[in-house]
């Protein structure tokens, strides 16, 4: 991250749309990384979505990437400037909200099912939009902040 505000500015326009502050708050849940699946899982939202807002996250330097064999983890960026570590601060604030804590839940139990801290293929949990119609869970939203 750059010192200008044209820096600062793509952060804070890249944590403005509602599903890469759930993404934000869930990476700053898993220091080591999450990788797009288990992330697909904890928002209950499509692969392609959680992909595009991971690429945007990236492109504000909020969330860099690591590969480990077959699968790209991704992570919160090192709070190695001011900004940084007050926008991790307001993440953990936002991470109380009781939407977020659903997400959190999820990907709790998302990464309960990893073998040697590794992602595992073809491990899916249900989804919501699959339990729609048998008293599943709601997919999250994000209260509106005024």
């Amino acid at each position: 991250m750059n010192s200008t505000s044209r820096g600062v500015d793509e952060l804070f326009a890249s944590l403005g749309d509602p599903v890469r502050l759930r993404l934000a708050c869930c990476l700053l849940a898993v220091p080591r990384g999450a990788c797009v699946c288990e992330l697909v899982d904890a928002l209950d939202v499509s692969q392609p979505n959680v992909s595009r807002h991971l690429k945007v996250l990236k492109g504000a330097r909020l969330v860099e990437e690591r590969r480990d064999g077959r699968w790209m983890y991704y992570h919160l960026r090192p709070p190695d400037q001011p900004v940084l570590e007050r926008i991790r601060s307001c993440l953990e604030t936002v991470s109380g909200c009781a939407d977020l804590q659903v997400d959190l839940r999820r990907l709790r139990a998302r990464l309960d099912l990893r073998r040697d801290g590794r992602c595992v293929l073809g491990t899916r949990m249900m989804s919501s939009r699959s339990n729609a119609g048998r008293g599943g869970e709601r997919p999250v939203r994000l209260p509106a902040l005024h």
